[in-house]
């Protein structure tokens, strides 16, 4: 099933913006949903033509949608005013009908009055204290009008933008604003030293997706632990870390040279891809079959695998063009 998410306030685009796209949609997500009159992150302006291109490639490729609220949009769907670094108009693949979000913001409202008049009902004496709740509630209502136009969008959920991921950490004390998958992501590519996504290119983006279904149930399956109270004190560092141990602990078990140079450089294209065809079967009989049973072992890690040989340069934190 397709899983799109939309960007938690995507106005500002960047690297890191960029980073987190392809975390995304290479470990566990099909597409992301950006506003279509998003503007380039002021620390990033040097490089707002190879962002631009960037973004375009990946919707080229199905994996970014740009979105924009009907207004905002002519008759041909492109945004009215030029928005891109050469002045342009971006086109937008989703639009939100002004009288459908008009509904979904007014009944969120509706919730959002009782917990406003809690937040002043019965606290004489304690201003400060107010202050902080009114902060909150008005934060809370932001976020979750982002949720609504989601909705609306008929998208699958949220994805945090690093260029607000610090001021949503600021409004809710207690959270990062990261989702569990997001986080467990984040760190296992710093355990990996792997460092920015975005220096892989269009087709290695590609590449890596032929691996990302088996790693994603890996993922579902530890989000899944936690919320059946099977494991209620598993967190994303310490998914990461036993992700990472397992990784390890299968490339030193299954490591090609102790197979022998015969067998392991003829097959390890096949194992990575998890498959073995038959002519590798007839020829090797019973260690073919060995490797096959080490291929769904592998299958999880697959993706891991294929991008330590993609990102053999490490700890660059832009995109190689």
């Amino acid at each position: 099933m397709e899983r799109s998410l939309t960007m938690l306030d995507s106005g500002l685009v960047g690297y890191d913006t960029l980073d987190r796209i392809l975390q995304a949609v290479v470990f566990f997500a099909d597409s992301i949903a950006i506003r279509s009159s998003y503007e380039v992150a002021p620390t990033d302006r040097a490089d707002a033509a190879l962002i631009e291109r960037r973004v375009l490639e990946l919707r080229d490729q199905g994996f970014v949608k740009l979105w924009a609220h009907e207004y905002e949009v002519d008759d041909s769907g492109e945004v009215r005013t030029p928005t891109a670094a050469d002045g342009t108009r971006r086109p937008s693949d989703l639009v939100l009908p002004t009288a459908t979000l008009g509904a979904g913001l007014g009944e969120m409202d509706e919730v959002m009055r009782s917990v406003r008049e809690l937040a002043y009902d019965g606290e004489s004496g304690a201003p400060a204290k107010l202050r902080q709740g009114t902060a909150e509630i008005v934060g809370l209502r932001n976020h979750l009008a982002s949720l609504v136009i989601s909705s609306e969008l008929n998208q699958d959920g949220m994805l945090t933008n690093p260029a607000v991921r610090t001021a949503l950490t600021r409004s809710f004390r207690g959270g990062s604003g990261e989702s569990f998958q997001t986080a467990v992501v984040r760190d296992v590519i710093a355990q990996m030293q792997l460092g920015s996504l975005t220096r892989l290119t269009p087709d290695q983006v590609e590449e890596c997706r032929r691996f990302s279904r088996d790693f994603r149930l890996l993922l579902d399956e530890s989000l899944l632990a936690v919320a059946r109270g099977v494991d209620p004190v598993l967190t994303p560092e310490a998914t990461a870390r036993e992700i990472m141990n397992r990784y390890r602990a299968i490339s030193a078990e299954y490591a090609l040279p102790k197979l022998g140079p015969e067998i392991s450089g003829e097959i390890v294209w096949d194992v990575l891809g998890a498959t073995i065809p038959a002519s590798i079967v007839l020829k090797y009989g019973t260690k073919a079959f060995r490797w096959r049973r080490i291929a769904q072992e592998l299958r999880p890690y697959l993706l891991l695998m294929h991008l330590e040989r993609a990102l053999y340069q490490k700890g660059d934190p832009h995109m190689k063009t």
